[in-house]
């Protein structure tokens, strides 16, 4: 009985050890795939002001790390828009 718990133990820590060297470890570059500010000037002076890259720091919520966000403008005024509506209709 004891040699089957040792030869499943050790089967175990073989996996273990084969599958944490399978995983690969995130490469240290990364690209960052939010635009600089010079990228979003220049997109944004030959687009309509709807179509126009706004960005801002967010908090996510359960964390008070800021994370830099862009989204198009047109997509800012109809979130704002629709909570803006929600919040009306659960206020009435």
């Amino acid at each position: 009985m004891l040699g089957k718990i040792a030869k499943l133990l050790m089967l175990f820590s073989a996996s273990t050890v084969f599958a944490a060297c399978a995983v690969t470890p995130p490469s240290g570059g990364q690209k960052n795939l939010t635009p600089t500010d010079a990228e979003i000037e220049q997109y944004n002076a030959r687009v309509a002001p709807e179509e126009r890259i706004v960005c801002r720091l967010e908090k996510p919520v359960g964390t008070y790390i800021a994370k830099r966000v862009c989204r198009l403008q047109s997509d800012v005024d109809s979130t704002s828009s629709l909570h803006r509506q929600q919040l009306r209709r659960v206020l009435n």
